[in-house]
């Protein structure tokens, strides 16, 4: 398995240097309902990453449906970012949305 790293909200070097389009992601964030807060989380391939707003686009297919993930990664409801896979190939753009 790859050598995981917890990338945290303040750390904005690792957050540039490490996520790139392709990796896989692990997402754990805080859900805001009504009355409750619960940490919800979310793996998948990182879709997209874009540099001004910081904001990384996930999409994970389960049971043939496709589930999109917007998430800024300088938001205060992120608890942690890990990367759990890296691909060594570089990828098209246009096939990351049809994968």
């Amino acid at each position: 398995m790859l050598n995981t790293k917890i990338l945290n909200k303040n750390n904005n070097k690792l957050y540039n240097e490490k996520i790139k389009v392709g990796s896989v992601l692990y997402v754990k964030y805080l859900l805001l309902k009504e009355d409750e807060v619960k940490i919800s989380n979310f793996i998948g391939l990182c879709v997209s990453k874009k540099k001004k707003s910081n904001s990384l686009t996930l999409k994970n297919s389960i049971k043939k449906e496709d589930i999109k993930l917007i998430v800024n990664a300088q938001s205060p409801l992120i608890v942690n970012i890990k990367i759990i896979k890296r691909y060594k190939k570089k990828f098209r753009l246009s096939k990351l949305y049809y994968k």
